[in-house]
């Protein structure tokens, strides 16, 4: 496997154009391109990497002193993109007396300890049937947000943001329908996933008590894919969430919710109480983006292929699962 490293020079200057994480915190972005088949698309794919990295780590109230995060992007023949973290690191036993593991970029920032060495730490794939060249557009300045994203593209800066969400948190080896564990282990999300009886068969939902305090209930489920928020029926009023598993709207922003940073908080992760401002400017355009958003055709995830790629990798001696 070839890796192909940016430049550090190049690197820093992204991270200063975009707006440093906190203090201590540095992300670099590799890309797993062999031939260099994409690399016209480098700059563009960095620079909202880094932006949507440092949206994240800044929404936290500490992280530990020195961390740094890599990222490594590939590319394949898939619909949309895909993102995990590499690892998850096992972090105790949950009160149902089923080992416990935390997504290990969320691991590494909060504790410095990185549980796969040199290899990366989170992995993105972008598609290339067409996605990547014709249906991502690359904000220039991705950490402003000042823009109008085209009406006929989908913002990668919003795409880059859900796929760190499920590096580190909205992840698990679940089953997406049953709920079924594969075996004697769980994420820090599945310890809080449980069925809900509806008038016909059931769904999963997320039932953490600081998101259902804001939300007022537990969060419904995306069918299938439970790693992601709501769906057309049960839970529409969460389908304008960063986190959303039906569809991103095109010509629209989706930036960090409040309810994100409460499920993070109920996977014991120490989240600031509120979304960071990115400036006024971005927010009056969110609230426009909020108001259009109904009324936008969007492009549509094809079904499995975003969480098929979605995967933990279980610690040594333990199978892996995916989340479907």
């Amino acid at each position: 496997m070839s890796i192909t490293r940016i430049a550090l020079l190049p690197l820093l200057a992204c991270i200063a154009a975009v707006g440093p994480a906190q203090a201590g915190a540095r992300i670099e972005v590799v890309f797993d391109d062999p031939a260099a088949s994409w690399a016209a698309y480098y700059g563009d794919i960095q620079r909202v990497t880094v932006a949507a990295g440092n949206a994240w780590v800044d929404s936290f109230q500490s992280i530990a002193s020195g961390v740094d995060l890599t990222v490594k992007i590939g590319f394949q023949g898939i619909a949309t993109a895909t993102g995990r973290s590499a690892v998850a690191s096992w972090i105790g036993t949950g009160s149902d007396g089923i080992p416990l593991y935390q997504q290990g970029a969320a691991h590494k920032l909060v504790t410095g300890i990185d549980g796969n060495g040199a290899a990366a730490d989170i992995e993105v794939n972008l598609g290339i049937a067409g996605y990547l060249q014709g249906e991502l557009w690359f904000d220039p300045l991705p950490a402003m947000r000042l823009g109008p994203v085209p009406q006929d593209r989908t913002d990668a800066m919003s795409v880059l943001l859900h796929e760190w969400g499920h590096a580190l948190g909205f992840n698990g080896w679940r089953d997406g329908i049953t709920g079924e564990l594969p075996g004697h282990y769980q994420s820090t999300f599945d310890a809080l996933v449980r069925p809900q009886a509806l008038p016909v068969g059931s769904a999963l939902v997320f039932d953490g008590g600081q998101a259902r305090s804001l939300y007022g209930q537990a969060l419904p489920l995306t069918w299938g894919s439970y790693g992601h928020l709501g769906n057309a029926v049960a839970g529409a009023d969460l389908l304008p969430d960063l986190m959303n598993g039906v569809a991103f709207q095109r010509g629209t922003r989706y930036s960090i919710s409040a309810l994100d940073l409460q499920v993070m908080m109920d996977l014991g992760l120490p989240m600031l109480a509120a979304v960071p401002e990115p400036g006024t400017a971005a927010l009056g355009l969110a609230g426009v983006g909020l108001l259009l958003l109904l009324g936008r055709r969007g492009r549509f995830r094809a079904s499995g292929a975003e969480p098929a790629a979605r995967r933990l990798h279980a610690p040594a001696g333990r199978p892996g699962g995916s989340v479907r």
